[in-house]
């Protein structure tokens, strides 16, 4: 497939490829998809829980690196949007991969999890299933999403690779390069205030009962779910084991020997054919000499033990010379079962122990009491299973059965509803709401696990998502319209300035007309500068436009519009500036070439798909605090 890619008929295919995107593709961010997902990409959903556990594995991978960033701030920064973007873009690589039929078989899914090291047992090294489910669980993923999550991640980067692959920068390159850094631009910019769109009236109550017709989404209240969950956990029945001193001390006498460390020595053992050889190796060992300078003189072997135990010494005559040596005494000569004599000498000793009882007393009987409490937790759940066939109802029969119950009443799909300790709760175990969203009124789903915890959710009332009546949303109604009128005559001021400027209209006289004020006159400003010092969408605006254009945004502070005048535009001319050209096209790294074809090659995939975004359930997710910016309504 590679070497493929490097051939015009991949070129041309390629160029058939985004021809296509171009005429068919469907990129519909307008519309809002209902229900409990925050996105749909082709049909293919993005749950809040999906959403809430990317963000939490962010925030916690940039406190391991010393950024300790709290969600509020997080959300403030627009850091959920961005997640949630890149979620959708994932999610459309996927679906274009399965519509041109490049998947990931199970045995690469398979490979690429083992090769991960937290599901490796960390004494063999090898996978084991009990390090992945904890890894899992850590991680807050089911098995099946995060294969899924595996299977996509290995699938797009296949795709992506194989579309990049003996990827050159071209000659061309170094020139737009050059171009597009060197750019410089002239501009005036103005502001218009929010006072410059006048005093806007609340609305008639026929144009709030327009509006409310039009927004029906922003005043939906979401499906709300009241149910009970049922937790079988081995602590809650800890407290009622009591275990008796005899049973500790017998469980102690059991476990004696492998809570005794042998004494462990280092030694030096010589091995010689005859006993007079012995006997000399023994006197110029005593006498100071290196051992491998004693067995290379008189032809010996030598070898030295480390840290050994008796019973790690093979040569049993050795090892009773070795163990009955007192520590520092001389050199002792005797015979061997593997060699005829042999010599050795004990360089150190570390005492061997033994663990007292009272050491050992804590550990042992926490041991047996959480054994107990296992046993007295599935006698529970085992009553709690026969009540409910029996037709107890669940919050009873738990309750009977000594497990604990815990009622959560009108909560959404993304927690909103409960109370902030139980939405801390949910949302650190997506599963759970999950599950309490999959699970039919009146029925119970079967104990999961959830870290060291067994959960049951039964779902006790369900309540349709509704419209909020316009006698209800009233005054919140008025509100929005004032502020969607004040945008909306701000934007026709910026549109009739750009207008007489178009017409010949000095500028500064067309933003007088308007109400509004400059504030930088004729000022030189290239990309560097402006992604400094302008808001980001209205600086690349500003370089978007043409010379003498006029371009407008919304402040990010949402209390005025910007508006620039494009004077002059200066750039590079690549013909006059040969050995720069060739100099930028070498330099260029040919990871951010491979990087740029692939945000283009994505963003021609996003384009191919349907895309619907439930901004609404976003923002009652992660209320804004403030905004975002580009996001931002006008202050009253």
């Amino acid at each position: 497939m590679r070497t493929f890619t490097r051939s015009i008929v991949a070129y041309l295919l390629l160029f058939i490829l985004v021809i296509a995107f171009a005429m068919w593709g469907i990129n519909d961010v307008f519309r809002s998809v209902g229900g409990n997902n925050l996105a749909e990409v082709n049909g293919v959903a993005i749950a809040p829980a999906r959403l809430t556990r990317e963000l939490e594995l962010t925030l916690q991978s940039q406190r391991l690196q010393g950024r300790n960033v709290s969600q509020a701030d997080a959300v403030r920064a627009g850091l959920h949007r961005r997640i949630l973007e890149s979620l959708i873009a994932r999610t459309a690589l996927g679906v274009y991969a399965e519509r041109i039929h490049i998947g990931t078989s199970n045995a690469q899914v398979g490979e690429r999890i083992r090769e991960i090291p937290r599901t490796q047992n960390p004494v063999s090294g090898v996978f084991d299933r009990n390090e992945y489910a904890r890894f899992l669980r850590e991680m807050r993923y089911t098995e099946q999403d995060f294969e899924t999550d595996v299977r996509a991640d290995l699938t797009s980067g296949m795709l992506l690779q194989s579309l990049t692959a003996g990827l050159r920068a071209p000659s061309s390159f170094g020139a737009m390069e050059l171009v597009f850094n060197s750019e410089t631009r002239t501009l005036s910019v103005a502001e218009l205030p929010i006072s410059a769109a006048g005093t806007v009236a609340p609305p008639t109550d026929a144009q709030a009962q327009a509006f409310y017709q039009e927004n029906q989404q922003m005043f939906q209240v979401p499906e709300l779910r009241t149910f009970s969950i049922v937790y079988a956990r081995p602590s809650d029945f800890a407290a009622r084991v009591s275990v008796p001193e005899a049973r500790i001390r017998e469980v102690y006498e059991q476990r004696r020997a492998q809570l005794t460390t042998p004494e462990r020595r280092t030694f030096v053992r010589l091995s010689a054919q005859t006993e007079a050889q012995a006997n000399q190796a023994a006197q110029r060992l005593a006498r100071g000499e290196a051992s491998d300078a004693v067995a290379a003189a008189l032809g010996l072997q030598v070898a030295r033990g480390a840290d050994q135990s008796r019973d790690q010494v093979s040569d049993a005559g050795v090892a009773e010379l070795v163990f009955s040596t007192a520590p520092n005494a001389p050199p002792r000569v005797g015979r061997g079962r593997l060699s005829p004599w042999v010599v050795v000498k004990v360089e150190s000793v570390t005492p061997g122990s033994t663990a007292t009882f009272e050491s050992q007393r804590d550990e042992i009987r926490t041991a047996l009491a959480n054994e107990e409490a296992g046993n007295l937790m599935d006698a529970a759940r085992n009553a709690f299973d026969d009540a409910t066939a029996a037709g107890t109802p669940t919050g009873q029969a738990a309750r009977e059965a000594g497990l604990t119950v815990e009622t959560f009443t009108n909560v959404a799909a993304d927690g909103s509803g409960a109370p902030p300790e139980q939405q801390a709760a949910l949302r650190g175990a997506p599963e759970i709401l999950r599950t309490a969203f999959e699970t039919a009124e009146g029925q119970a789903s079967d104990f999961f696990p959830v870290e060291d915890t067994d959960i049951l959710v039964a779902v006790d009332r369900v309540t349709a998502a509704t419209v909020r009546p316009l006698t209800e949303v009233r005054q919140q109604v008025g509100q929005i319209y004032i502020v969607r009128e004040t945008v909306r005559r701000l934007q026709e001021r910026a549109t009739a300035i750009q207008t007489a400027v178009e017409g010949g209209t000095p500028f500064a006289q067309a933003v007088s007309a308007n109400r509004g004020a400059i504030i930088a006159r004729s000022q030189s400003i290239d990309r560097a500068s402006a992604a400094q010092g302008l808001p980001r969408r209205f600086g690349a605006l500003v370089f978007s436009a043409p010379q003498g254009g006029v371009v407008s945004d919304m402040r990010p502070d949402g209390r005025a519009v910007l508006v620039a005048h494009v004077e002059r535009i200066q750039r590079a001319d690549p013909a006059q500036q040969r050995e720069a050209v060739e100099a930028v096209r070498t330099s260029s790294s040919q990871e951010s070439l491979q990087q740029s074809l692939v945000d283009a090659l994505q963003a021609q995939i996003m384009g191919s798909v349907r895309i619907r975004r439930n901004t609404e359930l976003l923002d009652r997710q992660y209320p804004p605090e403030g905004g975002e910016e580009g996001e931002q309504q006008p202050a009253q």
